[in-house]
């Protein structure tokens, strides 16, 4: 009995001292359709890269691109984290005048110790999807010269600080871990 609680005790006590983000071995994705609120959005659940493409194929691009346009609510979104290095990649459709399908997609990525934003991202403009497929199998690889290096034959759309709120990020990794 004494064992049993001294056990409890010593669990309780170095459970307290886990750090927040410490590394977590799965990838989480969402989605974010054109009328959602963007701060209500919740992970859908857990995932692997043939899951994601799964979810890559059924997703509605051209209709979210075009109901975006219209209600200019946000940009519908369909993104994948790796809870283990802190990284996400995201895709959101986008229509030209002339009604033909486009994408951004975004490389979210920590920034260095001692930068002024805890994450950066690096958002893209592609026109096909088969690149973006290949993005996102590099991805689930942890590839980041890979990912970086096909990332980097698109034209850049823009780099800037990731402006989420890291405390709720890590709340929602709490989730997984």
């Amino acid at each position: 009995m004494r064992i049993a609680a001294f056990f409890l005790l010593c669990l309780g006590l170095f459970s307290c001292g886990m750090p927040a983000n410490r590394p977590v071995d799965v990838f989480v994705w969402d989605q974010l359709l054109a009328h959602e609120d963007p701060n209500q959005v919740e992970p859908v659940g857990k995932c692997d890269v043939d899951g994601f493409l799964a979810e890559m194929e059924r997703f509605p691009w051209h209709d979210q691109a075009d109901e975006a346009l219209k209600i200019r609510k946000n940009s519908p979104t369909l993104s994948v984290t790796d809870l283990k290095s802190d990284r996400s990649f995201f895709i959101s459709p986008a229509v030209d005048d002339k009604d033909r399908l486009g994408y951004f997609v975004g490389y979210v990525y920590p920034g260095e110790e001692g930068t002024r934003a805890r994450r950066y991202v690096s958002m893209y403009e592609v026109e096909q999807m088969e690149a973006i497929r290949e993005m996102v199998v590099l991805f689930f690889r942890r590839d980041e010269v890979a990912l970086k290096r096909l990332l980097g034959k698109f034209p850049k759309y823009m780099d800037a600080r990731d402006n989420t709120d890291w405390e709720k990020y890590l709340k929602m990794k709490q989730k997984f871990i």
